[in-house]
């Protein structure tokens, strides 16, 4: 009796393959998308000292009210190209074995690099001490990181939310911050509820932190990239680093009057171009390039608060 393998030629399965990408990017939630109709102009800004002065309000009977005025300036967005392609011989088309679509894989990969560029910019912004004043930025070091013998995670955070100068509603961790912060005693005391067994490893979730500090979410970078260069033995790092900012971002769709620590101006959307060169190869082959343009910006600084080098 012939055994099973000598009964069998291997073949590619038709329904299951394994593709490694990054599922978890938030640049977009940290600083959303401003859809824009050409590829620089000039925005509003409204003068912040007039939305908070206190004038005289009292009027006699016949008495004309005190006269009140408020200002604007301008800023500038600019949108910068970004784009990847690739050549897929019409061969290789013919040739390739289910699942795989060569076309529509390399459209989703491109697309895919282009995201993995776009989460490096934005993690590059949010986590540069830099783009923050003076007064809304704190570095850590030695015993005062977290986990450290004098660190206050509870305060540190706390500070965070109430310094930016409209209370943030979003706390952005990376991912070595994370995994530290959700399992300190401080924090697993203030989160802790009948079903957690501390004992046991219990780890605080995000939504138990955005409950505990009255924020609308928490966000965690866990993305990855090579960081090795090319040709030398693959290594991967984090995109986002070992810190954390507490940031107001705007709850649905901008508008004119939003406010928000940073926002991506974007003239177009990611798109896919296709055509075909038949001077290639015997059967030609389809150029496919994805593209977009952006300008990732920092519109209100004071409305958000890093906290540098919060772990290790």
């Amino acid at each position: 009796m012939p055994e099973a393998k000598d009964l069998h030629v291997d073949k590619a399965l038709s329904t299951v393959s394994v593709q490694y990408r990054n599922d978890e990017l938030i640049g977009s939630e940290v600083m959303p998308m401003v859809p824009v109709g050409m590829r620089s102009d000039k925005y509003y800004i409204y003068q912040k000292d007039d939305s908070y002065k206190i004038p005289d309000d009292m009027v006699g009977p016949k008495a004309m009210p005190n006269e009140v005025d408020w200002k604007t300036s301008t800023d500038n967005y600019s949108v910068k190209d970004y784009a990847l392609g690739d050549y897929v011989p019409q061969e290789v088309i013919d040739n390739a074995d289910q699942p795989l679509s060569p076309l529509a894989d390399t459209a989703e990969f491109l697309s895919n690099l282009l995201r993995n560029a776009f989460e490096v910019r934005i993690a590059a912004k949010v986590f540069t001490a830099a783009n923050y004043p003076a007064a809304n930025k704190v570095t850590l070091a030695g015993a005062t990181q977290w986990s450290g013998a004098s660190d206050n995670p509870l305060g540190d955070v706390m500070t965070a939310i109430e310094a930016c100068f409209m209370r943030a509603n979003t706390l952005v961790f990376g991912i070595d911050a994370w995994l530290v912060f959700r399992k300190l005693p401080e924090i697993l005391d203030a989160v802790k509820s009948s079903t957690r067994f501390q004992s046991s490893g219990g780890l605080a979730t995000q939504s138990e932190v955005a409950a505990l500090f009255d924020v609308e979410r928490v966000l965690v970078g866990r993305a990855r990239k090579v960081t090795s260069k090319e040709g030398q033995t693959t290594t991967f790092g984090r995109i986002w680093g070992k810190h954390m900012s507490a940031l107001f971002v705007p709850k649905g769709s901008l508008n004119t009057k939003s406010i928000a620590w940073g926002v991506t101006f974007s003239e177009s959307n990611m798109l896919t171009y296709r055509e075909f060169d038949g001077k290639r190869g015997v059967k030609g082959a389809h150029y496919v390039k994805n593209g977009w343009n952006t300008d990732e910006k920092i519109v209100a600084s004071d409305v958000g608060y890093m906290i540098e080098n919060a772990v290790a």
